[in-house]
């Protein structure tokens, strides 16, 4: 994939915000619903509900329209409306999971208002309904045409279908005002007789509100994308829910409520100002064939923007376009491939005269809504990581934008969903939830930023700095281990043992030293050398933050690195190394382990016998052996074998635990094993055995051996070779073996 490219679109009209986003916003909110169910609502929800519904909608369409300005007033907006600002903030995963989701819920948004044209035909003109499915595919073809031949022609359509319209609206709405009744309107102020849920009617209405994007996907071809979107979109929203406000409040006060549920749209034809029915008939042609327009451009764009991405495989060959306004024709095929069958199914269901509830248009409308209200959802959710992850880049020129508008969305968007229709909901979002883990299977990568990098720093600035306010106590120790090596890609097996220790309990980072007496370019040295050790993480997939040490002495750099490596409160409690099998290193060493536990008060683990990159794992049994010869000791080591057996390959395996102590000392142990819920066998041996002679005898076949190191603090050179050669003689044909170094902060009984 050619990480270079972006959304954007070659091309593009230049469109204004009156063309570009306003009228085509204002035309998809004005469609069908308007017309052919509003009324039906209204009778059967009753007024009081009905401003509720109206509200809720408007709300949700409010607070994604916010959402949308602050995003395109923050970013360079090019091709893809909603999928291209999505996936420049949650990232290429979510972005191709939503895309496709909008890409869908628009496509269906158009066959739902070819229906309501064709319903509507057919409601003047009974004697059309055996021809129902043809005149869905008319109706249909000339939509294709005018897009196919450019979306020049479809805006410039979009005006006289917007004069149209706006003549019918005052057709339709000043007709009955000579009949406005207070007691009318009293009447239909409760819900109708037998109506218990006003969910079924919300999803109904819900589509009516939804045209806010049909501005938003014109995004490549708008001059000035951050002034014409939210000037637009907002605009246009607020227009519509005036005019349907006044709409309801007139129907409410002049039309008996059985006609308004029985007949919604000829109760319109039959009250027209002057009794012109026909301009009303023409004003429901324009509303519903202007937004199915509106989704028929927007929809190709989508998946162009998707093609132009490469998200999926296959999917690039729809970036092509066509002439010098690059329009998406191979992808204008494809939605008329989706639809056609969609017209033909519910043209055969329209042929039967059905109730308004069992029709078509109301089968349509639930999925529609659900299919927008994620899409809805989503971008709330990306106006929130933008905000609330506090990036410095986040710098929207709408400022009239609070985090708190987009969670309202977001939340109010899915429990609307999960009402209308909870099964539906959940099989769409495992879709969407299996198309964004595909994509992340996939390691889909662009070469665009996005916003989550920016919200996870801020939430873990704020977790940090709510870490030293918390009491410290020894229930929340967790291993946080610094490993150091000399190399990395020879000495792997620090860096799995740790990870298998730490069982992503805690963090691990990877701190190697490079003793360097000439300074000159170091940091040159130093940042070649982490990008190498970063390149080897990725490739061996080690959980592990590198960082690289360049020092003349390599005392000088421990001291620095014990004293600086960390984050308060986050800094390493244990410290991993490997044995020196060098007789001059032998005494550096004593002197490090001696620094880290005695100056620094922390623990360490000293791998002592193994020296390739072996990976562990186990998935037979065995046993990982402690040797016990301390409470704090044995207390650190028996956690970090728990936490061993917590591994899918060891969870068979068994603790067992070598006491060199008396009878009573056992006792005590299995008291304090049993209060630590841990499962151990203990093995007692005479306490004036040699350690170094029981050792090889009894685990010998072990798989893991962790040994308490006692040893470390003799300050006698003579003592400390004479431990180097008895380790060496010793561990050299044993299983790997830890020799561990306790400072008592890790307890078995917390």
């Amino acid at each position: 994939m050619d990480n270079s490219k972006s959304a954007g679109t070659a091309g593009g009209y230049n469109f204004g915000t009156f063309g570009g986003v306003y009228t085509p916003a204002l035309l998809t909110i004005l469609g069908l619903v308007m017309f052919m169910r509003t009324n039906f609502v209204l009778g059967s929800a009753g007024l009081v509900n009905m401003l509720i519904i109206l509200a809720v909608g408007a709300s949700i369409s409010l607070a994604t329209a916010l959402s949308i300005a602050a995003i395109a007033t923050n970013t360079e907006v090019k091709g893809g409306g909603a999928y291209y600002l999505i996936s420049r903030v949650l990232g290429p995963c979510f972005g191709t999971s939503i895309g496709l989701t909008l890409f869908v819920s628009q496509s269906l948004a158009i066959p739902f208002n070819i229906l309501g044209a064709s319903e509507s035909l057919v409601t003047q003109w009974p004697q059309l309904r055996p021809y129902f499915p043809l005149l869905n595919l008319g109706l249909g073809g000339i939509l294709a045409f005018l897009v196919w031949k450019g979306a020049d022609w479809a805006i410039k359509a979009q005006y006289f279908i917007m004069a149209v319209l706006g003549v019918s609206i005052l057709v339709f709405l000043l007709g009955p005002i000579g009949s406005f009744s207070f007691e009318n309107l009293r009447g239909n102020l409760a819900p109708a007789e037998g109506v218990v849920s006003m969910i079924p009617l919300f999803a109904i209405f819900f589509p009516a509100v939804t045209g806010i994007m049909a501005g938003v996907n014109m995004s490549g071809d708008l001059k000035s994308p951050h002034i014409a979107i939210p000037r637009g979109t907002l605009a246009a929203l607020g227009t519509a829910v005036l005019l349907y406000l006044v709409q309801i409040v007139i129907a409410a006060g002049c039309f008996p409520r059985e006609e308004m549920i029985r007949t919604p749209y000829r109760i319109l034809t039959s009250n027209a100002l002057w009794g012109l029915w026909f301009m009303v008939l023409a004003g429901v042609q324009a509303a519903t064939l202007s937004t199915a327009l509106g989704w028929l451009l927007g929809a190709p764009r989508v998946l162009q923007s998707l093609g132009v991405d490469d998200v999926l495989p296959g999917i690039g060959f729809f970036k092509q376009g066509v002439g010098p306004q690059n329009e998406p024709r191979r992808a204008i095929l494809v939605v008329m491939a989706i639809i056609t069958p969609i017209l033909l199914w519910a043209g055969f269901l329209g042929q039967s005269e059905s109730d308004i509830e069992h029709s078509p248009i109301n089968l349509m409308s639930e999925l529609v809504s659900l299919f927008f209200l994620f899409t809805y959802a989503m971008i709330n959710i990306a106006a929130f990581v933008e905000s609330h992850g506090a990036n410095p880049s986040f710098r929207p020129r709408f400022r009239f934008f609070h985090w708190t508008v987009a969670v309202y969305g977001a939340a109010a968007c899915c429990i609307a969903a999960f009402l209308i229709d909870l099964w539906l909901s959940v099989a769409a979002l495992v879709i969407i939830g299996g198309l964004y883990l595909w994509s992340r299977y996939r390691n889909l990568e662009m070469g665009y930023g996005d916003a989550r990098r920016g919200y996870v720093y801020s939430r873990i600035r704020s977790n940090l700095l709510t870490l030293p306010r918390l009491p410290l106590h020894p229930k929340n120790w967790r291993p946080t281990i610094a490993i150091l090596t000399e190399e990395p890609e020879t000495r792997g097996d620090l860096v799995e043992y740790a990870m298998l220790m730490s069982q992503h309990r805690g963090i691990l980072s990877m701190i190697q030293i490079i003793e360097l007496e000439d300074r000159h370019d170091f940091g040159k040295l130093r940042t070649d050398r982490l990008r190498e050790l970063r390149g080897l993480i990725r490739e061996r997939e080690w959980q592990v933050f590198p960082t690289v040490v360049v020092a003349p002495e390599f005392d000088v750099a421990l001291q620095t690195v014990l004293q600086s490596h960390s984050l308060d409160p986050i800094r390493p409690n244990i410290i991993m190394m490997g044995w020196p099998h060098q007789r001059e290193r032998v005494r550096p060493f004593y002197g490090h382990l001696q620094m880290i536990v005695n100056d620094f008060h922390r623990n360490a683990i000293v791998l002592a016998n193994a020296s390739s990159s072996f990976i562990p794992q186990r998935f037979d049994g065995g046993t990982i052996d402690i040797w016990w010869q301390s409470q704090a000791g044995g207390s650190l080591i028996t956690i970090l074998a728990y936490l061993v057996q917590l591994d899918r390959g060891w969870r068979k395996s068994v603790l067992r635990i070598f006491l060199m102590d008396s009878k009573a000392e056992e006792k005590r142990i299995r008291h304090v094993l049993d209060k630590a819920r841990i499962s151990a066998e203990i093995v007692r041996i005479d306490p004036g055995a040699k350690l170094h002679v029981m050792l090889p005898r009894f685990s010998f076949n072990a798989e893991l051996v962790f040994i308490e190191f006692e040893e470390y603090d003799t300050r006698e050179e003579r003592r400390q070779m004479v431990n180097h050669y008895l380790i060496e003689r010793e561990l050299k044909n044993m299983p790997p073996c830890f020799l561990v170094v306790s400072n008592g902060e890790a307890d078995l009984l917390a």
